[in-house]
């Protein structure tokens, strides 16, 4: 299904694609196969996509949205509820989320992003704009902050965690607020970021001279690691 004028949709499901290059509204929930959006779309209800979803245009919804493949963001995305995706997620535009968002493989921020919930991925997480996280982010490598992006900010911190940042493997911060703790098997402190928390590290940290530690770091082993980690915000 292809909408290039201006429409409106009453909810349901199709057994097809939607892509809509005009102005569509859609007023409850809505289920098809894939979705794509360089035009102007808003939604009253929840999404639910078996396969990918692309918007280049502006996309509000209200609800939650569910995608069986890739998410993959470059104009203006606005969701209401939480994000779920089985594939990548990739942001370089502008997104906002109100509650979490929980995606099975890679998470790459590039634009501007502010999610009110936690963060998890089963893979890396890649944060390289800027973000403000109302909530703990948990994945495997989880990379926040770029020192070009950093160096051209306004902002002492272009990016703000409000939350744990907890790694099952190795954590790179650069101009990053944390307002809880960090967790990661090698963990480096770049420039002009402040943890509230405590630092536990596995095998190397790496504290730059201009990083604020409110408290000091603190090593661990695996097997400590892993038998407490019932004890930390959303750790898998």
């Amino acid at each position: 299904m292809r909408i290039s004028g201006s429409g409106k949709l009453v909810g349901g499901k199709i057994d097809d694609e939607l892509h809509v290059s005009g102005s569509v509204r859609i007023a409850g929930d809505f289920e098809c196969n894939a979705f794509g959006s360089s035009g102007s779309t808003r939604g009253q209800g929840n999404l639910t996509i078996h396969g990918d979803i692309k918007n280049s245009g502006s996309f509000r919804l209200i609800g939650s949205l569910h995608a069986d493949g890739d998410a993959r963001f470059s104009g203006s995305t606005s969701v209401g509820g939480e994000i779920s995706v089985k594939g990548d997620l990739i942001n370089s535009g502008s997104l906002r989320a109100g509650n979490k968002i929980e995606v099975h493989n890679d998470i790459k921020f590039s634009g501007s992003s502010r999610v009110q919930g936690n963060i998890i991925s089963q893979k890396d997480i890649i944060i390289s704009g800027s973000a403000t996280i109302h909530g703990s982010i948990t994945g495997a490598d989880i990379s926040i902050g770029r020192e070009r992006l950093f160096k051209k900010s306004i902002y002492k911190h272009p990016n703000k965690v409000y939350g744990d940042i907890i790694a099952r493997k190795d954590v790179n911060l650069i101009g990053t607020f944390v307002d809880g703790d960090v967790r990661g098997r090698d963990v480096r402190i770049g420039h002009s970021t402040e943890v509230i928390g405590i630092v536990y590290y596995v095998g190397d940290i790496e504290v730059h001279e201009k990083a604020i530690l409110v408290n000091k770091p603190v090593k661990v082993n695996v097997e400590n690691l892993e038998k407490n980690k019932n004890k930390f915000k959303n750790y898998k």
